[in-house]
């Protein structure tokens, strides 16, 4: 399934949708305010977007969208009571109407909330250890199923999802009594949660889907959730450093901010599913599977300096049974956080040393409150990266690798300076706009500050402001990009007031100078490296309704000719490299294993599901005591002591491996620029 994007800002956020407020839950209706304040978000739209829809075209899509929200796994509404939406022409009374709809479906949608309830608190109460040995099956993925025809497969439904969740408390430690009491207190807490809905949550929900029609950054924003997002921006909140998401059932970590204190532990990634949240040292970890987005940030949320400690699934997890708990220190990200760094990488290659420079760029960053006072040391990317290539250039290094891994953006204006760093002069983007015009971005005048070989390093959660300079070194032959596809944004969004809250929009859209889009698409690395992710399931094309990749003419640009020649035998150099390395050899076991034993459904019969468990943790420890055993590390006796281990030795850092694989690289560049014949002949 994919997942939507809930909405971009710097910190944890919240769903502009479900908040909490005590108001009852029967016969929601809508306001007259909200009919005018929808027909305001969708003028705007039509008028300004990037991409042009009238409301008329798309009506029957958001209310797929809504229906979607609401109940993304098809455990609610059965299919005799989906809406029949007739294309109509646009006006004030249509679109009253359909908040009428809209809000008539809610209403439906609160009273099968509770049928659902009692039906599984009644089970609950009854539930014996033989309900755990049945021979039916569920979709692993809930919304691949198609919607039930009665109310009968769907009682049948709610009591299989009951059976999965104590399956799945038991295979993590707990016996019947305690999943029972667990998976009772479950249903409680998001009972008391959604019994706090107002009318504003279900006009935000439904005016929600249609602005995501427009695209995955475009969202109304309510003036509590508008006031939330001035906060984030200012960085002035306390909290983890995160961009949270949903997918209707979990929690998921989108990406963190550079520098905060979520992305200080190493411990955190993107994609990891919070499955619970705990306070302190000691606090209960309040499962929160299945809550509304806001109020996972709610919990999560804290005063600077107190620990909130966070259960998940990692990303890279065979199974939903392997949890972590990482214990995080509240804290608010300062500019100096996200500064780029410095280090030398030593190579060796037969009787010869190289130095190869890495310079760390976490964010494209700029203090424009600074540079408005004329405070002449105003922090900025681009002039911190120019201090350090002066310094690394006193060190005589021989290379440079960029690494813009995790590196989800920020100025446009300084990702444009930073390429002009290497490139001189020249177009590095072109930008068009929701009229059509095209403007190119670049300077007309400028000399090369460095101009020794480059490596930029990417992955999927490169975007933005990095795909623009990995872009453009790549289409000037400037230099090798290495590591994965980045992550496809390439859209500019613009926040506007309106009457009551902010509507944000995609205004504009990013092309590289071979007039190639980096949307959806990313930027495709020269010379592919592993990971540990499945990168296709990330990205902006892994979000509902992005747009599309297109292209437009390219421009003129100067070719430095400096990798294009060279690129067929760096792959291969790389991918011996890669073969013998004992950590991408476990990823690459791992991902097969994976996939090979890949299921699309879920067994609802507990000895099987301890049988696959035990499967699933043989196969990790025999991979784990492999890779340990060829790099001459202690193994371990049991899955157990596996789990429980402390920190790992740096020989195990795949991050480092992936570092150090692109330094190499950039050595077999120097090596074939210098005396081609005689590097392949060393190789």
């Amino acid at each position: 399934m994919k997942k939507f994007l809930v909405l971009i800002a710097f910190w944890v956020i919240s769903f502009p949708g479900l908040t909490s407020s005590p108001e009852g839950l029967k016969d929601f209706a809508h306001k007259q305010s909200q009919v005018q304040l929808a027909s305001e978000i969708i003028e705007k739209l039509e008028s300004n977007h990037l991409v042009k829809k009238d409301y008329e075209s798309i009506r029957k899509e958001a209310f797929d969208l809504y229906l979607e929200r609401l109940d993304p796994n098809k455990t609610v509404f059965i299919l005799s009571e989906l809406p029949e939406i007739n294309k109509d022409s646009f006006n004030k009374n249509l679109i009253s109407k359909d908040l009428k709809v809209a809000f008539s479906l809610f209403n439906l949608y609160a009273d099968r909330y509770y049928s659902r309830y009692n039906l599984q608190i009644d089970f609950l109460e009854s539930v014996e250890e033989g309900d755990l040995r049945s021979s039916r099956k569920i979709k692993r993925t809930l919304s691949d199923n198609e919607r039930t025809s009665n109310l009968e497969e769907l009682e049948t439904l709610w009591k299989d999802l009951i059976i999965n969740d104590l399956i799945q408390l038991m295979l993590s430690g707990n016996d019947l009594d305690e999943s029972i009491s667990k998976t009772t207190k479950r249903l409680n807490n998001q009972l008391n949660y959604f019994e706090q809905t107002r009318v504003e949550d279900v006009f935000n929900i439904f005016v929600n889907s249609i602005t995501s029609i427009y695209g995955p950054h475009t969202s109304y924003m309510s003036p509590k959730n508008s006031e939330d997002f001035d906060i984030n921006m200012s960085l002035s909140l306390e909290g983890i450093g995160a961009l949270l998401s949903s997918d209707g059932l979990y929690t998921s970590i989108s990406s963190l901010v550079p520098g905060g204190p979520a992305e200080k532990t190493e411990q955190l990634k993107p994609e990891d599913k919070i499955i619970g949240v705990g306070q302190d040292d000691d606090g209960e970890i309040v499962d929160v599977i299945g809550w509304r987005i806001d109020d996972v940030v709610d919990l999560i949320r804290g005063p600077k300096g107190s620990k909130v400690r966070l259960q998940i699934i990692p990303t890279n997890a065979i199974s939903d049974s392997e949890t972590e708990e990482i214990e995080i220190v509240r804290n608010v990200v300062k500019l100096e956080d996200q500064a780029a760094e410095k280090k030398i990488l030593p190579i060796q290659r037969g009787q010869k040393n190289y130095k190869v420079g890495v310079i760390a760029l976490p964010a494209f960053y700029f203090d424009f409150e600074a540079y408005q006072k004329r405070d002449y040391n105003y922090k900025s990317s681009s002039k911190d990266v120019k201090r350090l290539l002066k310094e690394l250039k006193k060190e005589n290094i021989d290379g440079l690798v960029i690494d813009l891994r995790n590196n989800g953006g920020g100025s446009l204006y300084e990702a444009n300076a930073l390429a002009h760093l290497f490139l001189g002069r020249g177009t590095t983007v072109q930008v068009k706009n929701s009229n059509g015009n095209i403007q190119g971005l670049g300077e007309r005048w400028g000399y090369q500050f460095y101009d020794k070989p480059i490596v930029i390093l990417v992955n999927k959660f490169s975007a933005s402001a990095s795909e623009i300079l990995a872009g453009a070194i790549q289409d000037y032959d400037r230099g090798l990009v290495v590591g994965t596809s980045t992550f496809g944004k390439g859209t500019v969004q613009k926040v506007d007031l309106l009457s009551s809250g902010q509507i944000k929009y995609t205004e504009s859209k990013f092309y590289r100078v071979s007039g190639s889009s980096t949307q959806n698409l990313g930027v495709e690395p020269d010379i592919n490296l592993p990971t540990l992710f499945n990168i296709d399931e990330l990205g902006e094309s892994s979000l509902d309704r992005a747009l599309d990749h297109d292209s437009i003419p390219g421009t003129t640009v100067k070719n430095f000719n400096r990798v294009s020649n060279f690129k067929d035998i760096l792959r291969k150099l790389s991918l011996d490299r890669v073969e013998e390395s004992p950590l991408f050899k476990s990823i690459k076991a791992r991902k097969q294993w994976q996939s090979e034993n890949k299921s699309e459904f879920l067994d609802l019969n507990l000895d099987k599901r301890i049988e696959q468990k035990n499967s699933i943790e043989k196969f990790l420890l025999a991979n784990e005591n492999n890779l340990r055993g060829s790099l001459n590390l202690p193994t371990y006796e049991s899955y157990k002591d596996f789990m429980d281990r402390e920190d790992d030795p740096e020989s195990l850092d795949i991050e480092s491996e992936i570092l150090g694989e692109a330094a190499n690289i950039l050595i077999d560049l120097v090596e074939l620029k210098k005396e081609p014949l005689m590097a392949m002949n060393q190789k």
